[in-house]
């Protein structure tokens, strides 16, 4: 009986230091992904914040060209003859005014996407630390058990 238990103890401590050796790595991998999360997410703020200075400006430039629309407008409406003087280069204004707006939209796109990456990792991230907690839980009841096994022999 005592060789069965010490046996048992003897499985219970390699399954228990296994577990822990497992625990280790995991908890080394989960370090490890919250650090490239924590860099992913770090570098997604900088863009982010990048692509927002960048929108602000457009939008400045791009009220700065509506006002030059305007006044592009206004003087189309002069002489018939300095408006045909005039058009060609009202036409490149435009055109430059079209791709600023495009411009606009894609980078309104491209923060889009990368907000709903962020999230996608933020998530991820969450389902890791409930992994973690249900390993440590799991190692807490094994080491209950094991001790309560070891109260159980008795001392000779």
């Amino acid at each position: 009986m005592k060789r069965a238990l010490t046996t048992e103890i003897k499985i219970l401590q390699e399954t228990n230091q296994d577990l822990q050796t497992k625990n280790g790595n995991l908890i080394e991998q989960i370090r490890t992904l919250k650090a490239q999360v924590e860099a992913r997410t770090q570098k997604y703020e900088r863009r982010i914040s990048q692509l927002e200075e960048e929108v602000k400006t457009l939008q400045e430039t791009n009220q700065n060209l509506q006002a030059k629309n305007a006044d592009l407008i206004e003087q189309m409406r002069t002489p018939k003859a300095r408006v045909n003087a005039k058009t060609g280069e009202h036409e490149g204004k435009i055109s430059r005014l079209e791709e600023e707006v495009q411009r606009d939209k894609t980078a309104s796109k491209n923060t889009e996407a990368l907000t709903t990456e962020v999230r996608i990792l933020q998530k991820k991230n969450h389902d890791l630390q409930a992994i973690n907690d249900d390993l440590i839980e799991q190692m807490r009841t094994l080491k209950a058990k094991l001790e309560t096994k070891i109260r159980i022999i008795p001392n000779e």
